[in-house]
């Protein structure tokens, strides 16, 4: 059987912007663009990505079967990518990047279609290797986009990823120890997004998939739309406004116990219990020892939500580390939650 790989959805950006292997190259080799064309055998439009399986002859007649990974469904959806995108027997061309682990499998960054049209399959700056100018909200309607404008209230409604392609590269202060754990850590065996394992916290807030904060008084619910997935695992963050009669309840899980409090136009949250071993795609392993301090700052406008995390962990860093990043509020955008169908992994 094939292993399918799901990780590079998730991570098609370095988790919690810093100085890291990228797990996209961990599994696909970014260096090397190839070119495949044949016929579609199968397709898939289902979380976690899309996938789908292309046969090429070969000029000596022979047939490769090619398993092609692509973006996730509601990113993909947000430029304009649809379902209806090919049908099985079309003959497409897709252009990505070839797996590290000697199969017939790729990363799909971008395809040709019959008529001609090229539509990018992972957008990230991947994709502008291959000339697409990515533009998102080709899903947003007017009328979704009007009523937004007249209900949004402060921090929260939807926000979008905003990524930048300046944004600073931040480079750890490693101990030994968490050097000695990058050491033994197998990105293609040990990661566990190759099971459709949420990340938990720091990892869990650096995503390309909106949020959400919905306010329920005495706590403030922070949804992801990616990770929304039945496995037993926490994947909304619980942000206590209020003490906690239950307090112990709620700790000791991958994304930990955390308290939030309003100074001003900023939402301060310190998140501690966090049980997650893995701190980054280096597999840097985190200890029950980090905690965080998180600031969302909202702008003025309430158009752009500023972001800074300060993460302590004596166990894996020399001192403090601190990232910022920022949302933006696009009028119209919502969370599609789509179910997580995980293939199997071998």
């Amino acid at each position: 059987m094939f292993r399918i790989v799901v990780i590079v959805i998730f991570l098609s950006i370095t988790p919690i912007g810093v100085s890291a292997h990228h797990s996209v190259g961990a599994f696909f080799d970014v260096s090397a663009p190839i070119e495949i064309e044949g016929k579609v055998v199968s397709f898939r439009w289902k979380n976690p990505h899309v996938s789908m399986v292309i046969e090429q002859t070969t000029t000596d007649g022979d047939v490769e079967t090619w398993r092609v990974t692509s973006g996730g469904p509601t990113l993909l959806r947000r430029f304009g990518v649809t379902d209806g995108l090919v049908a099985i027997g079309d003959i497409v061309s897709m252009s990505g990047f070839p797996s590290r682990v000697g199969r017939q499998e790729m990363l799909g960054v971008s395809i040709r279609l019959p008529d001609e049209r090229s539509i990018p399959m992972f957008p990230s700056p991947l994709a502008m290797q291959f000339g697409h100018k990515l533009q998102s909200g080709a899903h947003i309607t007017a009328e979704a986009a009007v009523e937004d404008t007249q209900s949004a209230q402060g921090i929260f409604p939807v926000w979008s990823y905003g990524r930048t392609m300046n944004r600073p590269v931040i480079e750890p202060v490693f101990t030994s120890k968490a050097l000695a754990g990058q050491a033994q850590y197998d990105p293609l065996v040990d990661d566990p997004a190759l099971h459709c394992i949420p990340q938990g916290m720091p990892n869990r807030m650096d995503s390309p998939f909106p949020i959400e904060f919905t306010d329920q008084g005495d706590q403030i619910i922070l949804g992801f739309e990616a990770w929304d997935i039945q496995l037993g695992q926490q994947v909304a963050r619980v942000i206590h406004m209020t003490s906690d009669q239950n307090a112990e309840a709620h700790k000791g899980t991958p994304l930990g116990y955390s308290v939030g409090a309003w100074e001003e136009n900023a939402l301060v949250v310190t998140t501690t219990d966090i049980d997650w071993d893995i701190f980054d795609d280096l597999g840097t392993p985190q200890s029950d020892l980090i905690t965080t301090v998180e600031r969302f700052t909202l702008s003025e406008a309430e158009d752009r939500l500023d972001y800074e995390i300060v993460i302590t962990d004596p166990e894996i860093l020399l001192e403090p580390l601190t990232i910022a990043w920022h949302w933006n509020w696009v009028p119209g955008e919502s969370l599609e939650v789509m179910p997580y169908d995980c293939p199997d992994v071998e």
